[in-house]
């Protein structure tokens, strides 16, 4: 329905000397309202900040999600260097059948490799108190393929409470870590402070040693992401020597 002008008359007097009369003029007045146009633009900008806001808030969710899986795969690669380096500080060399029984067949040794390790250490628990099982335990890390993944590789602990000359079979393995690119050793020589590819305390070179540290390089894949990350960490032994009682 149009609106037609309203008009108002407003008196007002005007003072001379020789006349006075009172004069109305007309007052017109519209009435404010938006144009359709001005309101399609109003709308147009609205939708523009909620799109925006929208946006932002996603992208925060995404990068909030990745750094949360980030740090999760981070700390478990730390988890996976904490318990090698706890294995490897109680590795040792025995000599000793008072120890060891009569009848053991056994060797406690130390082989090192470039991508696999195979020793004996005293970081064995007992579970069950009948169990016929002492602190002693052959441990093994290496990688292996993934069950469900056959392309990708997982580092593997394979551990048995039962030492025999062969320091790679026995006892059972699970994963520590997957999704691995990359597993290498390298052996800290006490004597010429040098880092050896390989070790072994049954040859020559290093017979009855144990080296003095033990270099440990993981180089896994972050999640949604195509670079690898390398993790790097130093194992003491304290038990260089056998111990022979």
């Amino acid at each position: 329905m149009s609106t037609s002008p309203r008009t108002f008359r407003v008196p007002f007097a005007i003072s001379d000397a020789s006349c006075s009369q009172d004069v109305s003029l007309p007052l017109t007045l519209h009435a404010s309202r938006f144009t359709l146009h001005e309101v399609m633009i109003a709308l147009a900008i609205l939708a523009m900040m909620a799109l925006g806001m929208f946006v932002a808030t996603q992208q925060t969710l995404n990068s909030k999600a990745m750094t949360e899986d980030r740090d999760d795969r981070n700390h478990s690669v730390v988890q996976a260097l904490n318990r090698m380096a706890e294995d490897l500080d109680m590795a040792v060399i025995l000599k000793s059948k008072n120890l060891l029984g009569l009848n053991f067949d056994g060797e406690v040794a130390f082989e090192g490799g470039e991508e696999r390790l195979d020793f004996v250490s005293l970081s064995h628990q007992r579970y069950l108190a009948e169990a016929k099982e002492s602190e002693l335990n052959e441990i093994s890390y290496f990688l292996e393929p993934m069950p469900e993944d056959p392309g990708k590789s997982m580092l593997v602990r394979r551990e048995s409470a039962q030492i025999d000359k062969n320091l790679q079979e026995g006892g059972a393995g699970y994963p520590l870590l997957e999704n691995v690119e990359s597993l290498s050793f390298e052996y800290l020589d006490a004597k010429t402070g040098e880092f050896k590819k390989v070790w072994d305390s049954k040859s020559i070179d290093f017979a009855n040693k144990m080296p003095q540290a033990v270099k440990v390089t993981l180089e896994v894949m972050q999640p949604d992401a195509e670079e690898k990350t390398t993790f790097t960490t130093l194992a003491p032994i304290r038990m260089q020597a056998p111990l022979v009682f």
